[in-house]
């Protein structure tokens, strides 16, 4: 199967949703009927069926070793994420009242708390974060642990449980295919999953199941749809009905889903030698540039915001177009500034690492 740009575009404009909802929560402005945040979780959700998806690739093209796998992805995540912690860490502890300023709103009121816990809980904090298993921690004995520090982390703590598990899990629901007792046990190990995270965190990797479950799937029905010859027509009647029955059903998160599915349809297209509008908007230069960086933006983008809010506090700008546009201007730049060094200095580098861990081990003697 070919490397699908559209999905490298996706990851790009999601990124810049969450960073714009952001954004538009730390401004004097706001939109009539619009949340303060876009909300831009449903931008993360995406994220986690992209995380389905890429890791399904994965484990079905390499085969290798759970050593060498975790490996991987351990310096495909952390290097990069313990360099925000800590810059996120340093800017909390410098800035620690940015806040306390910043315009009124619920999301000030949420910040500042969270801001005040990750300082009165500083070690348990920073114990739970360096592993990245902070969203597993509950409310009760760290008070917004998953949000501390660095607050969009909570989905990197997610995205860490589930690739420790995905070696396991998604053979698993490949044999379910084959065995009525293997479906049964899959959808009895779902039911409970989705029980127990009710009273676990958000970044418990049960509460994504389905989200995670559809990334997976979606890679073997691109697999399949290889051998088979499926007509343009057909493939935007399904997604239509697809996205319309989410729609009338009210199925929660009918956003991030439909999505996910108009994109793969222009996939599918694709694969069918038809390139779509969205196609073509996806595999643009500057969406597939965003998109290579997207981790590093996602993790960088809250230090500019904060530090713009900062300087823009001190200098008394509240004007609300003014300091809307000033702080959309520092938080651009700031964060297409970080996330081009930080990958190239030390995404890139950590990731040819990884290979070659990779490569050695296929090469190595039985």
């Amino acid at each position: 199967m070919r490397h699908i740009r559209e999905y490298d575009g996706l990851r790009g404009i999601m990124a810049i949703w969450v960073l714009l909802g952001h954004f538009t929560s730390s401004i004097f402005l706001s939109i009539p009927n619009i949340p303060a945040n876009l909300s831009n979780k449903q931008a993360v959700d995406v994220f986690i069926i992209l995380s389905g998806f890429a890791i399904a690739v994965l484990i079905d093209r390499s085969r290798e070793p759970y050593g060498i796998y975790i490996a991987r992805r351990a310096l495909r995540i952390f290097p990069v994420y313990w360099f925000y912690l800590s810059a996120s860490v340093a800017v909390t502890l410098l800035l620690p009242f940015v806040w306390q300023d910043a315009p009124a709103g619920a999301m000030k009121e949420a910040r500042s708390h969270i801001l005040a816990s990750s300082i009165s809980y500083f070690w348990p904090n920073i114990a739970t974060h360096i592993p990245a298993l902070h969203s597993l921690i509950p409310d009760r004995i760290i008070p917004q642990g998953e949000y501390a520090f660095l607050g969009q982390a909570w989905s990197i703590s997610l995205e860490w449980q589930f690739y420790l598990i995905a070696p396991f899990v998604i053979p698993a629901l490949l044999a379910a295919r084959r065995s009525w007792s293997m479906a049964l046990g899959l959808l009895a190990t779902f039911l409970v999953l989705a029980l127990i995270g009710r009273a676990l965190p958000m970044g418990f990797v049960g509460r994504f199941a389905i989200f995670f479950a559809i990334g997976i799937a979606t890679h073997h029905l691109l697999k399949w749809q290889k051998t088979q010859s499926i007509q343009i027509s057909t493939i935007a009647t399904i997604a239509i009905f697809v996205i319309g029955a989410l729609v009338l059903l009210r199925v929660p998160s009918v956003l991030p889903i439909s999505i996910w599915v108009a994109v793969s349809a222009c996939v599918l297209a694709h694969i069918n030698a038809y390139k779509s509008r969205l196609s073509q908007l996806l595999t643009s230069r500057v969406a597939l540039w965003i998109g290579e960086r997207s981790y590093s933006v996602y993790l960088a983008h809250m230090i500019p915001l904060t530090i713009g809010m900062n300087a823009l506090e001190k200098a008394g700008i509240e004007e609300p177009i003014t300091h809307a546009v000033l702080l959309l201007i520092i938080t651009v730049l700031g964060t297409a500034a970080l996330a081009y060094l930080s990958f190239r200095w030390i995404e890139q580098p950590f990731q040819r690492l990884g290979k070659q861990l990779s490569t050695r081990a296929q090469q190595a003697p039985a």
